[in-house]
């Protein structure tokens, strides 16, 4: 099948860039979009009144799939939040009919399948943006519903030990450079001082 046939509703967000504001509704953009809960301390946020007009083009929901499609193609987000937000031109929204799942559909965008199409018939090495014409054309494959959540199921409990484990070191890495950070300003400022013995 292909995902034309699949979605309901398929999507970019904003075309320009808003006038951000400290207090309003979130704004997304592909760095928003992690494996982590998103944080509303990191995001921008636009007015209630832009965001009310963004929303009548795409107005994202609850189980809907959201996709990276500039700069970092195929980082995806299925929304399991309740409060509303807008998103740039750089993200994707993807609503699926019944009878197909978001989170195989969000496997798909992290498979060879998804990658050997989006490369066809391009001269680049390297897809920096996908077009919605592209996407809606996407083949996929598509087993009962039954099948889609087994296939879920299974992967997920393959993947979700390797992803626990780059949070770890993505921890300690973080760490590292803090200690680093901490250690230079301490050099610098004279709390320590480099003796030869120390070279």
């Amino acid at each position: 099948t292909k995902l034309k046939y699949e979605s309901n509703l398929i999507v970019d967000g904003s075309h320009f860039t808003p006038n951000y504001v400290e207090d309003g509704v979130p704004f997304l953009r592909v760095t928003d979009l992690t494996y982590e809960n998103i944080s509303l301390d990191k995001v921008k946020f636009i007015s209630y009144s832009e965001h009310s007009e963004l929303s009548k083009r795409c107005h994202p929901k609850k189980g809907d799939l959201l996709l990276s499609k500039n700069g970092t193609i195929g980082k995806t987000r299925i929304v399991d939040w309740e409060w509303d937000f807008s998103i740039f031109v750089s993200l994707c929204l993807i609503r699926l009919k019944d009878g197909f799942s978001s989170n195989l559909l969000s496997l798909f965008f992290e498979s060879n399948l998804f990658d050997t199409q989006i490369k066809e018939g391009s001269k680049q090495s390297t897809v920096t943006n996908l077009h919605l014409d592209k996407i809606r054309e996407f083949i996929l494959i598509k087993p009962p519903i039954e099948e889609q959540n087994l296939i879920v199921t299974r992967v997920k409990e393959s993947i979700d030990p390797i992803l626990n484990l780059i949070k770890l070191e993505e921890k300690k890495l973080s760490l590292l450079r803090e200690f680093r950070q901490s250690l230079i300003s301490s050099v610098v400022t004279g709390k320590i001082r480099i003796t030869e013995d120390m070279l």
